[in-house]
């Protein structure tokens, strides 16, 4: 009777039920975060501090490596995802996939925050 006073399938109602038992959220607009992210991601654009919004092309690269480990210039250390949120150990900032695919960091460098756009080579 429920079902179709919803209109839902059986299939996504149970989907629907097992999310509100066991409290767990689904982000709809949220790409996952995982080990997909290993690879190499160039600056797209840096805004914090004198930049606002500039295309950054020779910037280090962040290449974060299937093993949990990264290189971000001269920077090296540790990398995971937690929640959704890509932790860097030697930061202190989040990482984030937008709608568009595309890793968004904010951190903070001598008290000054920083966003960059980088995207996937």
């Amino acid at each position: 009777m429920l079902l179709r006073i919803l209109h839902l399938p059986m299939k996504t109602f149970a989907a629907l039920l097992f999310l509100i038992l066991t409290g767990t959220s689904a982000a709809v607009d949220q790409p996952a975060l995982d080990s997909s992210l290993a690879g190499t991601w160039g600056c797209q654009s840096v805004s914090g501090g004198p930049f606002t919004g500039r295309a950054c092309p020779t910037w280090p690269q962040l290449i974060l490596r299937p093993d949990g480990t990264y290189t971000w210039g001269s920077e090296k250390g540790t990398w995971a995802v937690k929640e959704q949120v890509l932790h860097l150990s030697g930061r202190i900032g989040t990482g984030r996939l937008d709608v568009d695919g595309k890793l968004i960091v904010e951190y903070e460098v001598n008290g000054t925050r920083y966003r960059q756009v980088l995207f996937k080579r």
